[in-house]
């Protein structure tokens, strides 16, 4: 019936002078054979088997009336004794009963379990080919409630899911990978330190309430808000090690708009403290308010709390200095997001806490926030470093440079990129 592209018989059918037929089989390129399936009325009916291309026996099964029957067993290939990789079960062509595999070493691999109907059902476990357990799920439609696990190699919890009806849905939690060496009974497996539970939504997605260090203290608390797409973040508080509320931020009037705009910084010296995020910001209207966090005691560097106009401050990851942005609504617009109107930078009181730059912004439609006016830069020590003018964003007008004593070391007018730029002659008495 049909072949190789080297011309060797690929499958081939027995059939009978009145068009039924007998059986078909299937053959690799070098003339060993593949599969055989015997037939019954012109449907598969009997015993099934398939071989290796080495001819080793690696599948046998029954067909009844053209539908899977009875056990099915696959077997790893090679010389081995027709070592057991798999047992499944079927009637009517439907998976029924409890399914069992082995790795290689003889070790379970997995077991699953199905009602008559052909449903999942029970607790379906996978393990590794050291006997550890690696996943547990009933997360099926047949179940009403059920749970996902997975688990490290240690055998360690890493993540547990709430499901109903087959979806996620509910609590959920993960965990501090730990590499333990396992626990042989299994007694312990769901036991570890816990990293972040809140609540999963087939719809809303990941709504995360606490994170944990591994030393079990808060990090982070998100407190929701019920709303027309439910799972509304209301306030998010920070905690250091020792539980002490750092700082906090509070949203409101928000729906399926949800809030853009955010952005974390890094305190100076430290990996793992954050000092600042941003306001955040819904389509048409602001809203939330910033946080209080404690970038320094400095009453000049503290944050207010409220509705735009609004400022941010925030310390860039590798960076040292403060930034401070203000924002408010584009001026003589009665919609729109609010936009940056004017930034400001500050040296770290290690080095004085004095202001590092300042500088103001535009916005058009057609090319967003664009520099505008003048931007002034400063060295540690006060001294201006540069006064620079900025039109629509290009440099336009008296541009002035200053040495760290305050001298003034170039001046020149600009008129734009690729414009004549006129430099002048400094009087040097």
């Amino acid at each position: 019936m049909a072949e190789h592209a080297n011309g060797a018989k690929k499958t081939s059918l027995w059939i009978y002078p009145d068009g039924t037929i007998l059986k078909r089989n299937e053959w690799y390129s070098d003339g060993i054979k593949e599969l055989e399936i015997p037939y019954k009325d012109s449907v598969p009916h009997g015993e099934f088997k398939r071989w290796t291309g080495y001819g080793d026996l690696v599948m046998e099964g029954e067909y009844k009336n053209g539908k899977r029957h009875g056990t099915w067993t696959s077997y790893y290939g090679g010389h081995f004794n027709k070592k057991k990789e798999a047992i499944r079960y079927y009637k009517d062509d439907l998976p029924i009963g409890d399914w069992e595999g082995w790795h290689f070493n003889g070790e379970k691999a997995f077991e699953e379990h199905y009602s008559d109907n052909g449903d999942s059902i029970g607790v379906w476990k996978k393990w590794d080919d050291n006997g550890t357990l690696v996943e547990e799920n009933s997360c099926f439609e047949s179940n009403e409630k059920g749970h996902f696990k997975k688990f490290a190699k240690s055998c360690k919890i890493l993540e547990y899911y709430e499901c109903v009806m087959g979806s996620r849905q509910g609590l959920y939690k993960l965990y501090h990978e730990s590499f333990d060496a396992p626990d042989s009974t299994g007694a312990s497996c769901n036991i570890a330190k816990i990293k972040e539970e809140g609540f999963y939504d087939e719809y809303q997605g990941i709504n995360p309430q606490v994170f944990y260090r591994a030393d079990g203290s808060n990090i982070k608390r998100v407190d929701y808000i019920g709303s027309e797409c439910k799972g509304v973040p209301s306030r998010v508080s920070w905690f250091d090690e020792q539980g002490k509320l750092i700082r906090e931020s509070f949203y409101t009037e928000q729906n399926h708009n949800g809030y853009t705009g955010v952005s974390y910084g890094l305190c100076e010296g430290s990996s793992n403290f954050f000092c600042a995020e941003t306001s955040h910001v819904r389509e048409f209207s602001p809203s939330g308010s910033m946080d209080s966090s404690a970038l320094s005691q400095k009453e000049a560097f503290r944050q207010s709390i409220g509705k735009y106009k609004a400022s941010i401050r925030y310390i860039k990851p590798d960076h040292k200095l403060l930034y401070e942005e203000f924002w408010d609504y584009v001026p003589d617009k009665s919609f729109g997001d609010p936009r940056i109107q004017e930034s400001r930078s500050f040296y770290p009181d290690s080095m004085g806490g004095k202001m590092a730059s300042e500088g103001f912004w535009k916005y058009s439609i057609t090319k967003g926030s664009q520099r505008d006016g003048i931007w002034r830069n400063w060295y540690p020590s006060g001294i201006l470093k540069d006064s620079l003018s900025y039109v629509n964003g290009e440099r336009i007008g008296e541009q002035f440079s200053y040495d760290s004593t305050g001298k003034l070391t170039i001046h020149k007018t600009e008129n734009g990129k690729n414009r004549p730029v006129i430099m002048h002659i400094l009087n040097n008495q």
